[in-house]
């Protein structure tokens, strides 16, 4: 759970970090009514736009830090996260309830100097011949989907290896919680270093895109309404 980092935030900044806490850890509750909720804050889609981003982004390097066990330097302070013994994640409604989503990420409206950068990344940890296979890689971006509530990745054939599916399921779910056992755990089942380092990679980066569609899906649907 977050401190009361709420305090002393104008009410724009309050309801963003709100936002911010529903996409990460609830991102099925992400529809139009939170991205009006920004705008009526007196926030432009531009910076709705680049919030979402950030959020999304976030949840891909938060994920690598716990993943590798590296401490994160972003430059300045930040708000210190408090855990208070919390051992699960919120739990996920069924299917029915997840948020409609665009599974065209280029028609999602990304911003322009992001996009480009976006893409290349996208197609280096998900598309790379090497060193996990691609059956692998799919398997891995459906646990992080599944957990972010995203409908558009769909579950691919075949089922991945229990020291895998329990350590993607426990990083997109619960990161916090990872810790270098679950490292020695992937070494032992056979995976060297490379390797891990790329599972952690896909599954970081599944959970960061699933937010940015769901949010920018969001995003588009309140642009159209209104």
């Amino acid at each position: 759970m977050l401190g009361n980092e709420l305090d002393g935030l104008s009410p724009q900044d309050a309801r963003l970090v709100e936002f911010a806490r529903a996409l990460t850890g609830r991102p099925w509750t992400v529809g139009p009514a939170a991205v009006e909720a920004l705008a009526a804050a007196g926030l432009s889609r531009t910076a709705i736009r680049q919030a979402i981003g950030l959020v999304a982004m976030f949840n891909y390097l938060t994920r690598v830090a716990d993943g590798t066990g590296i401490e994160a330097d972003f430059g300045e302070v930040l708000p210190t996260f408090v855990y208070r013994g919390v051992k699960d994640a919120v739990e996920r409604p069924g299917l029915a309830e997840w948020p409609a989503v665009d599974e065209s990420l280029d028609d999602l409206g990304l911003l322009p100097d992001a996009q480009a950068n976006w893409s290349r990344w996208r197609d280096y940890v998900l598309d790379s011949p090497e060193p996990i296979t691609p059956t692998v890689r799919g398997q891995l971006r459906a646990i992080a989907a599944r957990n972010a509530c995203d409908r558009s990745v769909a579950e691919p054939g075949g089922e991945l290896a229990a020291p895998l599916a329990d350590f993607a399921e426990k990083l997109s779910l619960t990161p916090w919680l990872v810790d270098s056992s679950d490292v020695e755990t992937l070494r032992d089942s056979g995976l060297d270093d490379r390797a891990i380092l790329h599972v952690i990679a896909v599954v970081a980066y599944q959970s960061a895109e699933s937010r940015l569609r769901i949010g920018l899906s969001a995003l588009a649907t309140a642009e159209n309404v209104g």
